[in-house]
């Protein structure tokens, strides 16, 4: 009985928060327009912008390499994946 229920905490736990995570991230058009004006500055050509997992997500190129570029809800770069 003990473990069902300490599983359907954890289960309910992990839900609750996969749900606050995503709702702390919108993509606006203002939250565009700073990630590109950011990415821009750092040298990226910002092709698209999505939300994944919570975080914003750039597709962009910079030196001739296609890059995935992650942000946090506070814009600020938290991953870097080349895409090439």
């Amino acid at each position: 009985m003990f473990t069902k229920t300490l599983t359907t905490l954890l289960l309910a736990g992990t839900m609750a928060g996969a749900a606050f995570a995503s709702s702390d991230v919108k993509l606006s058009d203002e939250t565009t327009a700073q990630i590109r004006q950011i990415l821009t500055e750092q040298g990226y050509e910002v092709a698209k912008i999505k939300i994944e997992d919570g975080l914003y997500e750039a597709y962009a190129r910079k030196d001739g390499h296609k890059y995935e570029v992650f942000l946090d809800a506070d814009l600020a770069v938290v991953r870097t994946e080349n895409d090439d």
